[in-house]
């Protein structure tokens, strides 16, 4: 089953946002229309089944609907993709965001994309990504499709400088290790699992000191070494340029009673009889705090190799 996009975020209301959230408007609608027609028009001219078909059937089953289809007033004839346009349409803004979330799901499938590559012979889907991306900017909407799900903007700033520079870095093949336990942490926080958000998060950048003094061949004990020694070994090294001792002696104390320490002091051991709450915005904090240094480590390392 597709865990559908207004299953995995529950909106807060009230909040000011830069973003619009809640309101798509035609053009954009026909753009999305355009875009995704782009792909599977030539898609279906080399297969013996219909990706409208397959989309309006499968997306009507993750929704609790019979179908989505449309009758020709003039006959009985079933017309999915004639359906799939009325469904843009028509459709609510929440309904039309798990649409534009479940479809780009299935652009993205690795599949699909094979499929298209050597049928059409370009990465027609890609193009669908980046122009879906081009449009939702355009129309100032606070989503993006990245890492395989359409996810919410929450603040331009952030997402643009920390998580999103993080999250191309750690799709580095090197770097899977890292890369799933941050997406495990996101994935914790939109739950409301702060705890368990946290410590992935460290568990990330953990992980990404090991790779690259495993990478750089700089001996550490991968079943002892905290993030303190990890630093302090990257530093010992000289994996630090000199020119940055000041400025990363400083960030080592930063690192030491942040990320690492708030872990340590509120997830890593016992609560007692008290359960201890932890707020979102010092929850986003850490995973803001571990995404820049991981950018910063992995740029770093970028130049040792």
């Amino acid at each position: 089953m597709f865990d559908l996009f207004s299953r995995r975020h529950a909106e807060k209301t009230g909040k000011p946002e830069v973003f619009i959230y809640d309101s798509f408007t035609k053009e954009f609608r026909n753009q999305f229309y355009a875009i995704v027609k782009d792909v599977f028009t030539p898609l279906n001219s080399c297969n013996s089944f219909s990706y409208w078909e397959s989309i309006c059937e499968h997306f009507a089953r993750e929704k609790g609907l019979k179908n989505i289809v449309y009758r020709s007033q003039y006959d009985n004839y079933i017309n999915n993709q004639v359906a799939f346009e009325f469904y843009v349409d028509t459709c609510s803004d929440v309904d039309f965001l798990d649409l534009m979330d479940y479809v780009f799901f299935i652009i993205n499938h690795p599949n699909v994309r094979k499929q298209a590559m050597h049928h059409v012979l370009k990465d027609i889907c890609q193009d669908a990504i980046e122009e879906l991306n081009v449009r939702l900017k355009q129309h100032s909407l606070g989503y993006e499709f990245c890492n395989g799900q359409i996810v919410k903007k929450t603040n331009t700033v952030t997402h643009e400088t920390i998580i999103k520079p993080a999250l191309y870095l750690l799709c580095d093949e090197v770097f899977r290790g890292a890369e799933e336990e941050y997406m495990l942490a996101w994935e914790h926080f939109k739950k409301g699992e702060n705890k368990d958000a946290i410590v992935n998060a460290e568990k990330a950048f953990e992980s990404t000191m090991k790779i690259i003094c495993t990478k750089l061949k700089y001996p550490f004990d991968k079943d002892r070494d905290d993030a303190k020694k990890l630093l302090d070994i990257l530093k010992n090294h000289g994996f630090f340029q000199n020119y940055l001792e000041s400025h990363l002696n400083a960030l080592l104390t930063t690192l030491t009673s942040g990320a690492p320490t708030v872990r340590n002091r509120t997830s890593g051991h016992g609560q007692g009889d008290e359960v201890k709450d932890i707020h979102d915005c010092y929850t986003a904090y850490v995973m803001n705090l571990v995404a820049s240094n991981i950018v910063l480590l992995y740029s770093l390392y970028k130049e040792n190799i």
